[in-house]
């Protein structure tokens, strides 16, 4: 399992409520994102962490979606004595069963045959 850590620069105000709500819901849609957090002394880094991040595509939807700058500072391997600090159980996300995009119907088949020999006919 290869966890790593990106951390990004967001040109948001550390106190600016919307834009982190909106930077944390774009963060954690992007496949492999265990967790985020705001971090830095101005409350505008925005830490993630997970399994097989695609940093560059995090960046770019961020500068897109929030209309502000993002800067990409860091991805690294998570050290052991930031991730371990204390011994509780984990939760971790587990992704339940993915459904196809196009799901077609079954429809049961019948077949129609000429069997009827009625008197009666109209034409």
């Amino acid at each position: 399992m290869n966890k790593q850590k990106v951390v990004i620069r967001l040109s948001i105000n550390g106190h600016d409520k919307k834009s982190r709500s909106k930077a944390f819901k774009i963060a954690v849609s992007q496949p492999g994102v265990n967790s985020a957090a705001m971090k830095g002394g101005e409350n505008n880094q925005l830490e993630v962490e997970g399994e097989q991040i695609d940093a560059a595509v995090l960046t770019k939807l961020l500068r897109r979606k929030l209309k502000k700058g993002a800067e990409l500072l860091s991805v690294g391997p998570i050290d052991k004595k930031d991730g371990d600090k204390n011994n509780d159980p984990k939760i971790e996300l587990v992704p339940m069963m993915q459904w196809p995009y196009h799901v077609v119907p079954q429809y049961p088949f019948y077949e129609v045959t000429q069997s009827y020999q009625g008197g009666c006919s109209i034409l």
